[in-house]
């Protein structure tokens, strides 16, 4: 196969480009077994102990990066709590979730990337894809009783915890992230409730017009764009330029979930 036939074919033709390039450079792809950490000035060479080091580690490292409470810094009414409070004497219009059709959870699980991985439940998506027109009639019962229930099944949300390398010293417990690897189920439950919860929102202007990540059409590239034309706007009047750029670490894991449940509450969710 060509290389631009091997790109125009991947469903991640970023990936598969910097695989083709380092491929041509002669770089091996280096393995993802972990064989050694140093824990302490301690070399640990045992798997389980490795495991286990993993696991502590990521299940604490959010104590140790997690924003403090506001305290007494704050007055009571600058905080978001009060903000939120604001925002409630205007409510939005109740959200009812619809039923799930099978054509819909068909053409959500069709449009799932085609891969061998598998969770726990070692179905993997291709299988759940070749399977899909045999199985989307009670898995559409099910997700319309989960909706009705407001009970999202306990079995999907095991997963998988595996350590992905990131950079620099490989014996560092700090250069590996978790990824958790979900079952294909949980996904196609997801991405229909997603569908649902997007309508919503976009039907009642709920979300930032600055907000770029994580929305169709509106890419990290388009608020590049937007804050690039805003400089050269500027520098034309010659206006002064200032910005301020943060990089939270262990950004979703410091979400505060009392602030998250309190927005998601003034949806006035109705089931």
């Amino acid at each position: 196969m060509t290389i631009s036939k091997r790109i125009s074919k991947s469903n991640n033709k970023s990936k598969t480009t910097w695989n083709i390039i380092n491929d041509l450079l002669g770089k091996q792809h280096s393995s993802q077994d972990i064989l050694k950490l140093t824990i302490d000035g301690n070399h640990v060479t045992k798997q389980h102990s490795i495991a286990n080091a993993l696991n502590k580690y990521f299940s604490t490292i959010i104590d140790k990066t997690k924003c403090h409470s506001y305290g007494n810094t704050i007055p009571d009414n600058l905080t978001p709590y009060s903000y939120l409070d604001q925002c409630s004497t205007d409510p939005l219009p109740p959200m009812v979730f619809k039923s799930f059709s099978t054509r819909e959870i068909l053409s959500i699980i069709k449009s799932l990337n085609t891969k061998n991985s598998s969770s726990y439940d070692e179905i993997s998506k291709k299988l759940l894809k070749i399977s899909a027109n045999y199985i989307c009639s009670p898995l559409t019962y099910i997700f319309n009783k989960s909706i009705s229930t407001g009970i999202f099944p306990d079995r999907l949300k095991y997963s998988i915890i595996k350590p992905l390398y990131k950079k620099g010293e490989r014996t560092d417990l700090s250069n590996y992230r978790p990824i958790s690897m979900l079952t294909s189920f949980s996904k196609v439950l997801e991405k229909a409730l997603y569908n649902r919860l997007i309508e919503y929102l976009n039907d009642n202007n709920v979300l930032n017009t600055q907000q770029f990540g994580l929305r169709k059409r509106l890419s990290t590239e388009n608020a590049i764009f937007k804050l690039r034309h805003e400089i050269l706007i500027a520098l034309n009047n010659k206006a002064m330029i200032g910005s301020i750029f943060f990089d939270l670490a262990k950004a979703f894991d410091s979400v505060n979930h009392l602030l998250l449940i309190k927005k998601t509450t003034l949806l006035w969710c109705k089931w």
